[in-house]
C-alpha cells in the first residue's frame, strides 16, 4: 500500500500507540475526583499540557483547551469569542469548520466579511488589512496551511500588518495542517488570538485536539455541564488521548526539520515527474493548482494539488486505489459532496477544472519510490481513461 493522503489523516506513530495503550490500562480514574487515583490522572494531564507548551513554545498567558479535534476547536473559539455580534472575516478558502461556522452568524444578522477578492495563490494578500479596518472587523479567521492547496498564511507579517493598520482586528489560525509540516515561530504567539490543532493530522490519535487562545479573551462556553477546563469546555477528560496527543506533538516538532526536508524532495520529484509525463503523453496537460514555490513561508511542501482535464479526479482516484495507491480529492470532510471544491473554484478554477484535480499530501513515511510508483500508475490510468472522457467532452 502507498498512502499519499496524509492531509486527510495520518497513521499513528508506534510510540504514540504505546503511550495511549499504557494509559488505557493504568489511567482509568476520573481526573475530576479528589482521591489519589483521580489526582494522579489530573497530574498526568497537567504534565502533558506543560509538555505541549514547551514543544510549541506557547506563552503562559495562553490557555490550552483539550477538544475532540480541529472542527470543535474552530467552532469553540469562533462561537465563544464572536457571539453574538463581533464582526468577523475570512478569506473564503478555509476548512468548512471555519467557513460554515462564520456563515452561521448570518442568522443573528452578523454577516461575515469575505476577503476572497484578496486571495493570491490561496493566501491572503496583505492589502486586505485596509478592508478589515474599513469594515471594523474584530476577528480574522484563516488557515495557517490550506488543507487543499498547501498555501501558507504566514502569521508573523500578518500580525505586524494588523497591529499597524487595523489594531482592533485579532487573528485566529486553523493550524491543523501546520504542526510538524512548517516551523511554528515563537513570534507568532505575539498578538495571536487563537490556534487550533488536531491529533490525527500529526500521527496522533483521532478524537483529540487543542484550542490554544489568549487568556485575556472572554470565551463563552459551548458545552455546559461541569467545571472542567476553565469552565469553557465541560466533560470528563480522555486521559489516554491527551497523553497520546502530547507525545505526538513532541515527536512532530522534534522531527519538523527532517519532515520538511523529506517533503521538499518528494514535492520536487512529484512536480518534475508530472511535468515529464505531460511531455511523454501528448493528451496530458498537467496544470498545478498549488504554488510551486520552494519558499515555505508561501507554500508547504507537504501538499501538491494539480489538474488533468478532461479526466475526473474521483475516477482517477479509484483507478489508483485498485493499484493500492491512495490519494485525495480535497477536504476529506467534503469528499462525498458532488459539488466541485469550493477552495479550487475560489481561486478561479472552473467547476470542470476542480473536478479534474487530485491532492497528493506527504507523510514522513513516504519515499521517492512511492512517488515513482504513483507516477507510473497515474500515467497508465490517464492513457486508459482519456478516450472515454474526451468522447464525453466531444459529444457535449
Amino acid at each position: 500500500m502507498i498512502y499519499l493522503d496524509n492531509a486527510a489523516t495520518t497513521p499513528m506513530d508506534p510510540e504514540v500507540i504505546e503511550v495511549v495503550q499504557e494509559s488505557m490500562r493504568n489511567d482509568f480514574a476520573n481526573s475530576g475526583t479528589v482521591y489519589s487515583l483521580g489526582l494522579d490522572t489530573r497530574k498526568k494531564i497537567e504534565l502533558a499540557e506543560e509538555q505541549i507548551r514547551n514543544s510549541l513554545l506557547i506563552p503562559q498567558n495562553y490557555r490550552i483547551i483539550f477538544t475532540s479535534g480541529g472542527t470543535e476547536s474552530n467552532n469553540l473559539f469562533i462561537k465563544g469569542y464572536g457571539f453574538p455580534d463581533k464582526k468577523m472575516a475570512y478569506l473564503g478558502l478555509e476548512h468548512p469548520s471555519i467557513t460554515q461556522t462564520l456563515e452561521s452568524f448570518r442568522e443573528l444578522g452578523n454577516k461575515p466579511v469575505s476577503l476572497l477578492s484578496y486571495q493570491k495563490e490561496g493566501r491572503l494578500d496583505g492589502s486586505a488589512v485596509t478592508q478589515l479596518k474599513k469594515e471594523k472587523v474584530r476577528l480574522l479567521c484563516l488557515s495557517h496551511v490550506n488543507n487543499e492547496l498547501g498555501s501558507v498564511n504566514d502569521p508573523v507579517p500578518l500580525l505586524s500588518a494588523l497591529a499597524e493598520h487595523s489594531p482592533q482586528t485579532r487573528l485566529f489560525l486553523d493550524g491543523v495542517q501546520a504542526v510538524g509540516k512548517v516551523k511554528l515561530l515563537p513570534d507568532m504567539w505575539r498578538g495571536l488570538a487563537g490556534y487550533s490543532i488536531s491529533g490525527h493530522k500529526l500521527n496522533g490519535p483521532k478524537g483529540i485536539g487543542l484550542l490554544v487562545f489568549d487568556g485575556k479573551l472572554d470565551l463563552k462556553p459551548q458545552i455546559h455541564g461541569g467545571q472542567q477546563q476553565h469552565r469553557i469546555r465541560s466533560g470528563t477528560l480522555p486521559v489516554p488521548l491527551i497523553l497520546g496527543l502530547a507525545h505526538a506533538i513532541k515527536r512532530a516538532v522534534e522531527k519538523t526539520d527532517e519532515i520538511m526536508k523529506n517533503s521538499k524532495l518528494l514535492f520536487q520529484h512529484l512536480t518534475a515527474g508530472l511535468k515529464n509525463l505531460s511531455e511523454v503523453i501528448p493528451e496530458l496537460n498537467i496544470r498545478f493548482n498549488s504554488s510551486l514555490s520552494d519558499n515555505v513561508s508561501i507554500q508547504s511542501p507537504s501538499i501538491v494539488n494539480f489538474r488533468f482535464v478532461p479526466v475526473e479526479g474521483e475516477v482517477m482516484l479509484h483507478h489508483l486505489e485498485e493499484k493500492g495507491i491512495y490519494v485525495g480529492l480535497g477536504s476529506a470532510c467534503s469528499a462525498h459532496s458532488k459539488e466541485p471544491s469550493k477552495v479550487l473554484t475560489g481561486i478561479g478554477l472552473t467547476p470542470e477544472d476542480a473536478r479534474c484535480s487530485l491532492r497528493i499530501s506527504f507523510g514522513h513515511q513516504n519515499t521517492i519510490a512511492d512517488i515513482d510508483a504513483f507516477l507510473e500508475a497515474f500515467g497508465e490510468a490517464y492513457r486508459q481513461l482519456y478516450s472515454t472522457f474526451n468522447r464525453k467532452v466531444t459529444h457535449q
